[in-house]
């Protein structure tokens, strides 16, 4: 995998810098205001806590040589509240709660865990982003986000990698890998068990899970090309990732594969031999699942859950989920609870 030439000297010019320190800023800065957080000095970090009717937070940030910045949040919503996003240009290795994956642009895994699933993404353009944050849910995150001078102090094969990652759709990392990386991202912050970092320590971690996660990717292009699906792989995980960061919207197979510039059969053809299953059964599945998560919340009602998986009606969504589980919503949450439920999930 790549090697990381000692940096200090690679963001170098001021006109660079204050380029970079603007685009550093808007990774975080929006969102610390809207909990009402103001930033404060702390050893190589930036600190603050709030407390304000919508929520209870608390966020570190590091900012890194120019073209790196390294957040971890802790947030209790109370109420339902509006969140807005700025992306840039990079890539984004996180570890999140199962409240903030649901918010992440990856294709949700079968089975997200409360906390340590860990996600890897990039972005290829500047947007903004709007979402709802519910009441009752855990928003926790660790994330490093590098920006593509970042990975300049690597060798050409790396950087080539980085930058295909970048406009590739995210995706979700399991295994030894994801337990790497969540142990690196954590050590970080005093938030989840890590401590205050010096910049030697964040200069080693930022590298080591950035060389891990491009290895990662290096290694599953190496096997898909291998078995020669490596663009019908790239088709579906972009139509995973689509339906996931949409559940909350209708999502029929035409839109769908409009918004993916494909074709219906195209798409339900490659999604049906690389899963062995449906895109509208996947559809349906993941939105029951969603359900099931959040129905471990005891804050959030029934009408609130049927809509943020896609049913503006309640009765609709009550009809759905009983298809699936074999009981109401209600009583799923009385019995079932969230994992004991899920496997009973009926297609």
């Amino acid at each position: 995998m790549g090697r990381i030439r000692n940096d200090a000297a690679s963001c170098a010019a001021p006109r660079a810098r204050a380029r970079a320190h603007d685009r550093l800023s808007m990774l975080y800065e929006p969102q610390v205001e809207q909990f009402g957080i103001a930033l404060e000095p702390c050893g190589e970090a930036l600190a603050g806590r709030a407390s304000t009717d919508d929520a209870d937070a608390a966020v570190f940030v590091y900012r890194i040589d120019g073209c790196c910045v390294v957040t971890s949040h802790r947030v209790l919503v109370k109420r339902d509240m509006p969140f807005f996003e700025q992306s840039v240009p990079g890539l984004c290795v996180c570890t999140l709660s199962r409240d903030s994956l649901a918010l992440c642009p990856v294709a949700p895994p079968r089975r997200s865990r409360p906390h340590g699933n860990v996600a890897i993404f990039g972005d290829g353009a500047m947007k903004s982003d709007r979402s709802i944050l519910r009441a009752g849910t855990r928003q926790d995150a660790t994330s490093i986000m590098l920006l593509p001078r970042w990975f300049d102090r690597l060798d050409g094969r790396a950087r080539h990698a980085a930058r295909a990652l970048m406009e590739e759709p995210g995706d979700t990392c399991i295994g030894d890998t994801a337990a790497a990386l969540d142990r690196t991202m954590r050590a970080l912050t005093p938030l989840f068990g890590g401590r205050l970092a010096d910049l030697a320590m964040l200069h080693a971690h930022t590298g080591r899970a950035a060389l891990t996660a491009l290895g990662w990717y290096l290694e599953r292009t190496r096997a898909e090309a291998a078995a020669g699906t490596r663009e019908q792989r790239q088709l579906v995980r972009s139509a995973q990732c689509h339906v996931g960061i949409n559940l909350d919207k209708p999502l029929s197979l035409d839109q769908v594969a409009r918004d993916l510039l494909t074709s219906r059969t195209r798409l339900c053809a490659a999604f049906k031999q690389e899963t062995g299953e449906s895109l509208g059964a996947y559809i349906r599945r993941t939105r029951m699942e969603r359900a099931a998560e959040l129905l471990d919340n005891p804050r959030l009602d029934i009408a609130a859950i049927a809509c943020a998986v896609g049913y503006p009606r309640t009765s609709s969504f009550t009809v759905a989920f009983e298809h699936a589980f074999g009981c109401s919503p209600t009583a799923f949450r009385a019995r079932c609870g969230g994992a004991l439920g899920r496997d009973r999930f009926c297609p």
